[in-house]
């Protein structure tokens, strides 16, 4: 297989973590009432935690989009077990939860107001940390996977340009109310 190739499936690879990222946004208008995920707590500061954008429907709803999203790759792994790639998937929605959250977590310490941009760090947290979490728990090897420390850069500048696009066109989409 060339490089090309490879490299290509190991960013398919982390599209559990892509969809899980962007599932809250796609699925906080199906409910009428949201749970903040930090229940309204605030930190030693005195801000919230996280904010009321960070529900525990959004967090729930990127684990089971990361596991669908890692169940409809069977074809590009037939030598994996579906369990298997359910546990990639969830570990990849966590990932990307996890990540999220650090970052609202940073951005309240930093006084900036939910939704504002905080860049490099908006497009790469959720990657960054679903990586951290495949390599740590050795996602990677359960298909077959070897996934080197160049193609893992490569995963984050892909995430660095895909993220702001995406949001761009969920702005035009009118599910997100700033382009960023």
């Amino acid at each position: 297989m060339s490089d090309l190739v490879e490299t290509i499936l190991d960013i398919l690879f982390f599209a559990p973590a892509f969809v899980a990222n962007a599932a809250p946004l796609i699925t906080k208008n199906f409910f009428k009432r949201r749970h903040p995920i930090d229940f309204g707590k605030h930190f030693i500061d005195g801000r919230r935690v996280f904010g009321d954008n960070k529900s525990w429907e959004g967090f729930v709803s990127g684990l089971l989009f990361g596991i669908l999203t890692s169940l409809a790759l069977t074809p590009l792994y037939p030598q994996a077990h579906y369990m298997e790639l359910a546990l990639v998937g969830f570990i990849e929605g966590l990932g990307a939860m996890v990540g999220d959250l650090i970052n609202s977590f940073l951005k309240r310490r930093l006084g900036l107001r939910p939704g504002a941009p905080l860049p490099v760090l908006d497009q790469i947290s959720f990657i960054v940390v679903a990586i951290i979490l495949v390599k740590t728990f050795k996602i990677d090897s359960f298909i077959y996977v070897e996934l080197s420390t160049l193609r893992l850069v490569i995963v984050a500048l892909v995430a660095l340009v895909l993220h702001p696009l995406t949001n761009f066109i969920a702005y035009l989409l009118k599910l997100k109310e700033v382009p960023y």
